[in-house]
């Protein structure tokens, strides 16, 4: 009877099995196909092919978040320097800044008048040992800028911010690091006085 047939799609081209309700066919095999069901909609669009998601190696992912925190935290680091440092005025007598400015390019530059000019007038004839204090051990100071500054009528604390480079032990190479850390024993706060209204360091910025 038909109703005894099951409404199922028939494989052509595979062997039916036999139940006890109608015939069922068997797995599809190479060269056949399936025909549709009679009640179906010829007209009906077949189903959307499934796309599966693109797998990314977990690793790369989380290398990717740890390059862009890095590169946070350099960012910042960076920003809190320019904030917190200020670029070295032009040298002058006129303020403790100024005379700081000297001082220092002076020594940048292993110039003796210059670090002599900037330096206390009881104290100017020290500034040629300043500088070979400097050249002898092969060290230099880079990239001074001021930090704070304290200022009185007669007298200021300037705290500076540079960078001391000097030999690696043992090697030719040089290491850089900031005038608190640097193993040379320099200060990061320099002493200026007013003499006679003009402002002159007194701090020996001298590797001890």
């Amino acid at each position: 009877m038909v109703s005894d047939v099951l409404s199922v799609d028939t494989w052509v081209g595979a062997p039916e099995l036999r139940s006890g309700r109608g015939r069922i066919p068997a797995a599809p095999s190479a060269g056949g196909r399936w025909l549709s069901d009679p009640t179906e909609d010829p007209n009906a669009l077949p189903p959307s092919p499934v796309i599966a998601p693109v797998l990314r190696p977990p690793g790369r992912r989380g290398q990717r978040r740890f390059t862009l925190l890095l590169g946070g935290a350099l960012v910042v680091l960076i920003l809190i320097r320019l904030l917190t440092t200020h670029p070295l005025p032009a040298p002058s007598h006129h303020s403790s800044t100024g005379a700081v400015a000297g001082y220092l390019i002076g020594l940048e530059h292993n110039d003796v008048a210059e670090v002599g000019r900037y330096l206390a007038p009881a104290q100017e004839s020290k500034a040629s040992a300043l500088v070979k204090a400097f050249t002898s051990r092969h060290a230099y100071i880079a990239a001074p800028a001021l930090a704070f500054a304290s200022q009185g009528p007669r007298r200021a604390t300037i705290t500076i911010s540079l960078q001391v480079c000097f030999p690696l032990h043992g090697t030719k190479q040089y290491g850089c690091e900031p005038v608190g850390h640097a193993p040379l024993g320099l200060p990061d706060q320099l002493t200026c006085i007013r003499v006679n209204g003009a402002w002159y360091v007194t701090t020996l910025f001298k590797p001890s």
